[in-house]
């Protein structure tokens, strides 16, 4: 992984780009929006060890060992009702396979993945009436998964839930039979032990701790995992957390959900769960986009419903807060994040999601045409930077053209050689555009 992070001195030794990003400032490429990192809650007792890969036409059974409708899986629902893509790090230790016993056994039979979903698996063989073939199915639940009809047991092949193997010595077929698999046991969730690990190395823009308990201490983890992505290692990623204790992060790269809703069809959605609707619609949020005001659309009240002081007092500590309008409307009241200590580096606009975006685009932007452009290809001098200028002045005029900054100026960006041979500096100051928020309206009766 390239290097990259903030900076105070020129005394970097890796190659790499090194941004600082200060409320003052100075007088094509891949995205990952719409992909959000998971952190599973509790064993699945089934799916592969790692990240799972999950979107709305995903085969949540053979992936998860779970439909998307099942109480487990609310988090990944309610997420990916804003996400496109879910990344959910599920990694467990200690489990036990489900597989199939008995003398009569023709192959050997086990569940793909360690867990207590293997338990509901069965398997028949059914030679033909000639016996010049066999039927093998394998059955979840009650619902077929697979069916192949092969010449031989050897020709069976492994299929998303159960694999088949050869045993030493063949055995004859005699007549039907089905195989419950038994025997599979859940292993020990350890995704606190491999979030690091996920978050330095997956591909996504937001990632969240949505669905777990608050007394966690992995919220406090990620809050501070999130923090040294984002400034030692130049990774600019954001998290949300749940966040109805009102603990106090005061940081820009956080977001922390107060309340839930409850859905139109009476399901009450609480806190983590809503964390995860909250995060996934701002993995989608570009940096054009505000969510302010941005309906939850399948939601008919806010639950907790907070009063006027409390949501005051809630926005005021950085929180996002579900709210209840007019005909059963419930909105995102503001876009924020949970800075609420405010200097001449990070001024009270920093508090603004949409700002963050804004920032976190022009250093992800300029960080991968860096890197595939110009480091260790173009020439450190005069014209080189030259290019690079030319380059970036480009890409700001484009945001300024599509509203994302304004009153950029030629003069407001410089590239000049740093103190090494090797070093660029690039000096930028940037007005992100902000979104229409509060009307004061004076009206005069004349």
């Amino acid at each position: 992984m390239m290097a990259g992070g903030t900076w105070k001195a020129q005394n970097k030794v890796r190659p790499g780009v090194y941004i600082n990003v200060k409320g003052n400032g100075k007088p094509t490429l891949t995205s990952a929006i719409g992909r959000l990192l998971m952190f599973q809650n509790k064993p699945l007792g089934w799916g592969k060890n790692g990240v799972i890969t999950l979107d709305n036409n995903s085969d949540f059974e053979a992936e998860t060992g779970h439909k998307l409708s099942d109480p487990i899986m609310a988090p990944v629902k309610e997420a990916l009702k804003g996400a496109e893509t879910v990344l959910l790090v599920n990694t467990t230790q200690g489990g036990v396979k489900a597989k199939a016993t008995g003398d009569e056994l023709p192959v050997e039979i086990m569940a793909k993945y360690e867990g207590t979903v293997g338990n509901n698996i069965k398997v028949s063989i059914d030679p033909a009436a000639d016996n010049s073939s066999l039927t093998v199915t394998t059955i979840f639940g009650t619902k077929m998964v697979d069916q192949q009809k092969v010449a031989s047991i050897e020709d069976v092949e492994d299929n998303y839930y159960v694999t088949f193997k050869q045993l030493a010595t063949k055995k004859d077929i005699v007549g039907s039979n089905t195989f419950t698999l038994t025997g599979g046991t859940d292993g020990t969730n350890n995704v606190v032990d491999k979030m690091n690990e996920a978050l330095e190395s997956e591909y996504y823009t937001v990632a969240t701790t949505a669905g777990w308990d608050e007394e966690s201490n992995i919220h406090q983890l990620f809050a501070e995992q999130i923090k040294r992505l984002r400034e030692n290692i130049g990774i600019k990623v954001r998290g949300v957390v749940p966040n109805s204790k009102d603990m106090a992060y005061n940081y820009e790269g956080l977001s922390g959900v107060k309340n839930g809703y409850v859905l139109n069809t009476g399901e009450v959605i609480d806190v983590p769960t809503a964390t995860a609707r909250f995060a996934g619609m701002s993995a989608s949020a570009d940096a054009a986009t505000a969510l302010t005001y941005k309906d939850i659309d399948d939601a008919i009240d806010s639950k907790p419903r907070l009063n006027n002081d409390e949501t005051v007092n809630a926005l005021t500590a950085g929180e996002i807060v579900f709210t209840t309008r007019s005909h059963n409307r419930v909105v995102i009241e503001q876009d924020l994040d949970t800075l609420t200590k405010f200097n001449a580096d990070k001024p009270k606009s920093f508090s603004k999601n949409k700002i963050i975006r804004v920032l976190d685009e022009i250093c992800i932007n300029t960080q991968q045409v860096f890197e595939s452009s110009f480091l260790g290809r173009v020439p450190n001098n005069d014209n080189g930077r030259g290019l690079f200028k030319a380059d970036r002045t480009s890409y700001l005029e484009k945001l300024q053209s599509q509203n994302i900054i304004q009153n950029f100026e030629p003069g407001d960006l410089e590239i000049l050689p740093g103190n090494d041979s090797d070093a660029v500096v690039m000096n930028l100051a940037v007005q992100p555009v902000d979104a229409m928020e509060k009307l004061y309206v004076t009206i005069t009766v004349r």
